[in-house]
């Protein structure tokens, strides 16, 4: 081989390392369909190797800004895995992977997030996720789920302590992905479960042990009484 075209070889590679340093982080994910995958972000700035994403979210999910990258090594396949870490002393840490190909979704998730809405009737305000992993197929059936979530839940009720929030690990079941989860008592449960279209239902469940008072809390509230203890269900979408 010639010196010209070893030459020539050279700049070729240096030219495409480059342009891979410095292709924008919002084409990128663009071009891999994030949107589709529910990542969506007020602004995006940066490189696929160091980018930023502004008040970014998944699905209904706040992430506030975060600080992320692209594996480019993904991205030759075809599909997307961002890797995103915030670190805010008023937000605290959050850090893991979304995926936006089949399975899409996220693992390797640590850290809280407050939950835009609750979960319908009932109230719940902030998730923290230990080690989660959620994904979806393209018909948005579970194809992952792993690791556990807890719920910090502001029931205003007499009597009921929930200041260490509801907890539980995550799994694939009929074709959703569950989280079965209760509170360190074990009198209050909360199974919620959800498809890759962002549907959801949940179910709270209290154990009222004679207590009528509480009991009548509960109904006003639009609690009904069932087998197993009082019981508010409610569905909706992320």
């Amino acid at each position: 081989m010639s010196a010209r075209r070893r030459w020539a070889i050279a700049a070729a590679l240096f030219a495409l390392l480059l342009i891979a340093a410095t292709f924008p982080m919002r084409l990128a994910l663009s071009l891999a369909g994030a949107a589709d995958a529910g990542v969506s972000a007020r602004e995006i700035r940066g490189s696929i190797w160091s980018g930023a994403l502004i008040d970014a979210r998944l699905g209904a999910l706040p992430l506030g800004t975060v600080r992320a990258s692209l594996s480019p090594i993904a991205l030759l396949g075809g599909s997307t895995e961002l890797t995103f870490e915030r670190a805010d002393d008023r937000l605290g840490a959050l850090s893991g992977r979304l995926h936006g190909s089949d399975p899409r979704g996220m693992s390797d998730v640590n850290g809280t997030t407050p939950l835009a809405g609750g979960l319908g009737l009932i109230p719940a305000d902030t998730i923290r996720f230990e080690g989660a992993t959620v994904r979806f197929d393209d018909a948005g059936t579970c194809a992952e789920a792993a690791g556990r979530i807890q719920l910090s839940v502001a029931a205003p009720i007499a009597g009921l302590d929930l200041s260490q929030g509801l907890s539980g690990p995550l799994r694939c079941a009929g074709g959703r992905a569950q989280a079965a989860l209760a509170s360190q008592s074990g009198m209050e449960r909360l199974t919620l479960a959800f498809d890759g279209k962002g549907a959801y239902r949940a179910e709270f469940a209290i154990t009222v042990d004679r207590d009528p008072a509480m009991a009548a809390a509960l109904a006003v509230l639009g609690f009904k009484a069932g087998a197993n203890g009082f019981v508010l269900a409610t569905s909706g979408r992320f």
